[in-house]
This record gives structure tokens, sequence and C-alpha cells, in this order.
């Protein structure tokens, strides 16, 4: 957790997705993936409610242990119900990345068509294809570094592109550095999906969902697409 907190400014990240929700006047919000909740507490305390939603257990304890009032479901973007309904829609962090299959994909879309307002809206991100294929290629590994609270860490990328598909098999080594030594702290392995904007549109209709807006958008690893949609 730490050193995420140090690649990504989560008051930055707040502010931009607030600014997008203030701009469609949603006063309701559903983030889909929250993870650790880090968004959690900003939106609470400058929107009517917010409901964080994710799979899995340990990271909501740790987002409900940083924002005990917090409202946190535990659920899977590709078949969660709801009886309350959201003015907006969030999936941030690239979360649409692990949807693999156009299965995961559609059903998604479709419990989000189900969750929100007629004038509400859908914004998520994603990664595209487009740039970060070449980039893959150009960069079979890679070093991202991390500063927090004084301490610094760094981590080892490889990604390698699965055959012919959108899918990437990642694999990560996590150190720390202290006294000027690299400490291992732990390995992660992963597959995610990058998507074309032509998939993603096609996705979209196919659910009833109307693009409104597009942002290119920069990460401290690469950019990356955030989207805006309606029901139509």
């Amino acid at each position: 957790q730490a050193l995420y907190q140090g690649f990504i400014d989560y008051t930055k990240e707040y502010k931009f997705y607030a600014s997008l929700c203030a701009r469609y006047n949603s006063k309701t919000i559903l983030e889909i993936a929250c993870g650790s909740g880090n968004l959690a507490k900003p939106f609470s305390q400058n929107f009517n409610s917010y409901t964080g939603l994710d799979l899995s257990d340990a990271m909501l304890n740790i987002a409900q242990k940083k924002h005990p009032i917090g409202t946190f479901l535990k659920g899977d973007m590709r078949d969660f119900k709801s009886n309350v309904f959201y003015d907006s829609i969030l999936i941030t962090g690239r979360s649409t990345s692990y949807l693999l299959s156009d299965v995961d994909v559609l059903n998604t879309l479709e419990s989000v068509y189900n969750t929100l307002e007629p004038n509400g809206v859908f914004i998520f991100d994603f990664i595209d294809a487009e740039r970060f294929i070449p980039f893959v290629k150009a960069n079979k590994h890679i070093t991202h570094k991390s500063e927090y609270k004084g301490k610094h860490y760094f981590r080892k990328s490889q990604w390698v592109q699965k055959t012919d598909s959108n899918l990437i098999d990642w694999n990560a080594d996590y150190y720390s550095v202290k006294n000027n030594k690299n400490v291992f702290l732990g390995n992660d392995t992963s597959t995610f999906r990058c998507f074309s904007s032509k998939e993603i549109l096609l996705f979209l209709s196919k659910k009833g969902l109307k693009v409104v807006e597009l942002v290119n958008r920069k990460t401290y690893a690469f950019d990356t697409y955030v989207i805006v949609c309606k029901k139509i």
C-alpha cells in the first residue's frame, strides 16, 4: 500500500473524478473496485453519499479501517445487483483491465446500466491497446520508483503480450531501499486486458450507453482514456 501511495497522488485523483461528477450534477456515488478506499473519505465528505464495492475482503477491511463510517459492500462488478440507484458510477485505477473476456465486459456494463439513475453518468478508465501494445513491445522491462513518508520503494515490471490478443501477462517484483540496499518485498503476477477505443464503443452501444466525454489522461505508468457515458 505504501508503494502505491507514492505512485499515485490520490488527492489529485479524487479532484479529477469529483470534477467530472460535479459537472453532471451527481450527488450519489458508487465506486466499483474501490480497493482499499483511497477515494472514499473525500467523496463521502463532499457528496450526499458514497458507496464502495469490491470483491476482496482484505481490501474492504482496509477501506473500512481507513474510513470507519463509510459504506462498503462486497460484490463482483460482473454480476452485482442493487436496490439503490446512483447518479455516478465509477471504475477507477484501470480496474476494467481485469475484465478478460467479452462476456465479463458486457455483464459489467449491464450491472452498471441497471444501477444507474436515468440521468446519471458512468465514468471509467481503460488501458488503450493502440498505445500500450507498442509500449510493451518496446519496453519488455521497466522500473517505477516510489517515495512515501520518507521511505523509498521501486517495482520492476515485465510485460508479455499473449499471441495475437490484447491480453498481457504481467510479472512484478517489489523492493524497498534501506541503507542503500534493495530489500525484496514480494512478487505479483496477473493477466490483464487492454482495449481499443473501437472495442469500448461497441461494448457500450450494445448495452445502451452513449459516450458524452472522452478524456486523454496520463498516469504514472502509461497513458489511458477516461470515458463518461450516459444511458441512451
